[in-house]
């Protein structure tokens, strides 16, 4: 079937479900015949139109060859902001994932290109290549230039793992990590990848690039290659992507170990040590479109190790400073039972005198490549580069960007730098991919592999002005992930002084040590993750930057996020304590082996809400004079949650001071603390308290009570 009727196929389905008068509204007819002709001819876009603000200014058609950003049809089935038909109403029925991808195969084969003019197009000098990338149509917010909404592109591309299967939500035109009704549950989310004709050129500078960027190789796309000959004339092509994925965290961890290794070759070249099976697979390619990798979702996140039957362990040594962050709590007997260190009252004496064996843990996040099979084209180009993979840990802010973060932390100015370290994303990193992974695809010379770029040159095109959401789905570029490698979330960097490749073997063993570790520093680790670090006793480095809600931490009796509850006050003795867990009997490894993390109500939190977040616990610091990072330190947050105007379930100011406070209102609870004991319950702490601080944060104003003070009304810090 041609292109053209498949298109065609997918109009009629549509066109009754209120998309022919949504897109009448432009001008476009999806029912005129013959439909080629219709698709080709110059509209007059109406950017009012709620989810058409973002299309770019210089598109005109319903399709326009080669460039979707410039083609109307493709970006209203495309964007995640295109959800109503023309009287408004919400629109019930979307294009599949497969469908989508059988319509950008159209914008790029309307105008069949040769070899030869794709040569011309780059440059008679440019090299191209073949080249895999991770594809995303995004919203002008979510792009690198923030011009207008545009078809993404990075070679790295990163899937998530979970627990259940991959399930796609149309309206997203993307996948959602959520279980309806299992709040402990979370779904794997796949990458896209697609294969493309591209060229290599140095770089740029401005919006979306990176300081030296313009002295680096970039790969720019220029063609998408699919089957058929309907894709480069004078070819019919077969296009198969292959891949590969490793998890060899136990593997490095034993050679790392030198002559104290528990394990050697060639045992530590199989599983558990090396896994490459079982871990993802490529989606139907009648329902999704061909180029989805999708992680296997897994009973459990996390496992303990077996070979042969038998459960793998190793020796803790006194006072263990291994150069890997791994699981030591579960302590392997010689009758082969399982002592669980969790529950010894001297659990973190017993972790540092060591001469026990620890039980190894598995999980099934990896790294690896995804690379192009096409024959005729590799034969004709020369040059087939590869896209590096990773399978990571689930993300618990699956709508929040870590590039969006970065770049709205630089625009707010902040008087002192509230992370420790720089807040950067992964596409920020100039980095190369793992040289030492089987096929030898990257070389420490490819820098550029994390960038996320587009195809054009949005510098030539003005810029959108109406609205743009940020789209509240799961992003498989890197843009989204972490580019601060130590201890790590996505993916780890190694290098002998500053990383010069990513890699995964780096990262916590298993991934729920770098959870539990990036999460209890609060701002100390600077990435979109939760900050837990209200759950424990408090330290001064490491005061709450990006508070969690009382709800997500367990206080309202709802799912918490890691299965920990939060602080509470309590009286001991006639005097008030905050009561909360010790950091040292956390382990989230056992949490997740009892199925107890979740993201069902983190994952609700948009981008814009964590940022106010941020903001609101900067006020609140500053409203009790504590504006360093130091000072911070000397406070804990006791109870937070967004409260509206009118909920009086909550100790309140009067009336009239609360008609000061507008639109988004943050309560918070906070206290000044002094010593720090252990009761009976070892597993908890008490912290004494020095002064308790009631604070009702609304956009510019806030109510304090400090103590058993009156409530006051002042400015927002």
């Amino acid at each position: 079937m041609s292109l053209i009727d498949e298109v065609q196929g997918l109009c009629e389905r549509l066109a009754p479900l209120g998309w022919h008068d949504l897109l009448l509204l432009h001008g476009l007819d999806i029912q005129a015949r013959p439909l080629a002709e219709e698709l080709s001819k110059e509209l007059a876009v109406d950017r009012a139109v709620k989810g058409f603000e973002d299309f770019s200014l210089q598109g005109a058609r319903a399709i326009e060859a080669g460039n979707p950003a410039r083609s109307l049809l493709f970006h209203a089935l495309a964007s995640p902001n295109v959800l109503q038909a023309a009287n408004g109403d919400a629109l019930t029925d979307f294009a599949t994932a497969a469908e989508l991808e059988t319509l950008l195969n159209y914008v790029y084969g309307v105008a069949l290109p040769t070899l030869k003019s794709l040569q011309d197009q780059a440059g008679a000098n440019a090299t191209l290549g073949l080249v895999v990338f991770a594809t995303e149509y995004r919203a002008r917010a979510d792009t690198p230039h923030h011009r207008h909404a545009d078809l993404c592109f990075c070679r790295t591309g990163i899937a998530r793992v979970g627990t259940a299967p991959a399930l796609y939500d149309p309206q997203l035109r993307g996948f959602t990590p959520f279980v309806e009704a299992q709040p402990q549950a979370m779904r794997v989310i796949p990458a896209r990848f697609g294969v493309y004709v591209a060229v290599r050129e140095k770089g740029q500078t401005g919006p979306g690039w990176v300081e030296g960027d313009d002295q680096l190789d970039f790969w720019r796309p220029l063609h998408k290659v699919f089957n058929g000959t309907q894709c480069i004339d004078g070819f019919d092509l077969q296009v198969d992507l292959q891949a590969f994925h490793v998890n060899e965290k136990l593997r490095q961890f034993q050679l790392r170990k030198g002559q104290e290794a528990d394990w050697f070759e060639p045992d530590i070249s199989k599983p558990p040590f090396v896994q490459t099976q079982a871990l993802a697979e490529w989606a139907d390619s009648q329902l999704f479109g061909p180029g989805l990798c999708v992680p296997l979702a897994k009973h459990r996140l996390v496992e303990p190790a077996e070979y042969k039957g038998m459960l793998v362990s190793f020796h803790v040594p006194p006072d263990a400073k291994f150069n890997y962050i791994i699981n030591k709590r579960f302590q392997l007997l010689d009758d082969g039972s399982v002592r669980d260190l969790n529950n010894e009252p001297n659990v973190e004496a017993i972790v540092l005198d060591g001469n026990y064996r620890a039980l190894h843990f598995i999980d099934f996040t990896a790294e690896g490549w995804i690379k192009a099979d096409c024959p005729a084209l590799s034969t004709a180009i020369g040059l087939n580069v590869a896209a590096y993979s990773i399978l990571a840990a689930p993300d618990f802010y699956p709508a929040c960007g870590q590039a969006q973060l970065s770049e709205w932390a630089q625009q707010q100015g902040f008087p002192e730098r509230i992370w420790y370290s720089t807040l950067a994303a992964l596409s920020e990193r100039r980095v190369a991919g793992n040289p030492d992974l089987a096929g030898g695809h990257f070389v420490l010379e490819d820098k550029s592999i994390t960038a996320v770029l587009t195809a054009g040159s949005p510098s030539q095109e003005g810029q959108t002005i109406g609205d743009s959401a940020s789209a509240k789905r799961q992003s498989c570029l890197a843009d989204t992930a972490a580019g601060t490698f130590s201890p790590g979330w996505e993916i780890a960097g190694d290098g002998q002084f500053v990383p010069e490749y990513v890699c995964a073997y780096l990262l916590g063993s298993p991934f729920t040590e770098d959870v539990r570790i990036c999460s209890a520093a609060g701002g100390y680790w600077p990435a979109v993750t939760p900050d837990s670090a209200r759950t424990f006793e408090p330290y001064v480095s490491k005061p709450t930057i990006i508070p969690l809600t009382d709800a997500e931490i367990g206080l309202l009796e709802q799912t918490s996020w890691d299965g920990l509850t939060g602080p509470r006050l309590i009286t001991v003795d006639g005097r008030q304590v905050v009561e909360c867990t010790a950091y040292a009997y956390s382990d989230y490894t056992r949490n997740a082996l009892d199925g107890q993390l979740s993201l069902h109500l983190t994952g609700q939190t948009s981008q814009a809400e964590y940022q106010q977040r941020i903001l609101a616990m900067q006020s609140a610091y500053a409203a009790v004079d504590a504006n360093t990072r130091a000072e911070q330190g000397l406070w804990s947050v006791l109870s937070f949650t967004p409260v509206d105007g009118v909920d009086w379930a909550l100790p309140r100011a009067d009336l009239k001071a609360w008609s000061v406070l507008q639109e988004q209102i943050f309560f918070f609870r906070i206290y000044r603390y002094d010593a720090i004991s252990t009761p009976s319950d070892y597993t908890k702490r008490h912290i004494e308290v020095l002064e308790l601080v009631e604070l009702f944060i609304g956009d510019e104003s806030l109510l304090i009570k400090r103590n058993d003070q009156p409530w006051q009304i002042t400015p927002r810090g």
